[in-house]
């Protein structure tokens, strides 16, 4: 874990200190998907405790306007739990507002899951939130949160991925 925090900070230092102004003005259609580091707290099991693996942010959409993105996402978390490959999901409508900086803010809600990979799926409603910096034109360094009500159980977790975006 130590190490992961360590090569986030590393990236988003030089990404900050050596980057010039990317923050690129997109129209039209956009794709993006970006992996990285996730860690995810509560379960529909009681014993699940927290667990660190990784995560994916996908998004599907287009502009309106000159800054904001209107699109479907889907941001993942896939950990081992009790030995097994588990995901939890959010999924459904995000908004994105860019900023002139290259930061942006972002939401989404949607249709939330949790999955053992054994066809053992619970479903529930879920929010997300977070923050970006589109530190070399189309890259961007993401950090957000998933929250969700799944079966009765709060889930949430925290990704910090790097994303490319088509347009």
């Amino acid at each position: 874990m130590s190490r992961c925090v360590l090569l986030f900070g590393l990236v988003l230092f030089l990404s900050v200190s050596t980057s010039s102004h990317a923050a690129a003005q997109r129209e039209g259609f956009i794709v993006g998907f970006g992996v990285g580091p996730g860690f995810t707290s509560g379960g529909v099991d009681p014993n699940f405790g927290s667990k660190v693996g990784f995560a994916t942010d996908f998004k599907i959409g287009g502009m309106l306007g000159k800054s904001v993105q209107l699109y479907y996402t889907s941001k993942a978390s896939f950990f081992s739990a009790d030995g097994a490959l588990t995901a939890t999901n959010v999924a459904g409508l995000g908004v994105t507002y860019e900023m002139a900086s290259g930061f942006n803010v972002n939401g989404m809600a949607g249709l939330a899951t949790w999955a053992d990979f054994d066809w053992d799926t619970e479903v529930g409603f879920g929010l997300g939130a977070g923050v970006g910096y589109e530190f070399v034109d189309l890259w961007i360094l993401n950090l957000g949160g998933t929250w969700s009500r799944i079966s009765g159980t709060d889930v949430v977790s925290i990704a910090a991925t790097v994303s490319i975006l088509s347009h």
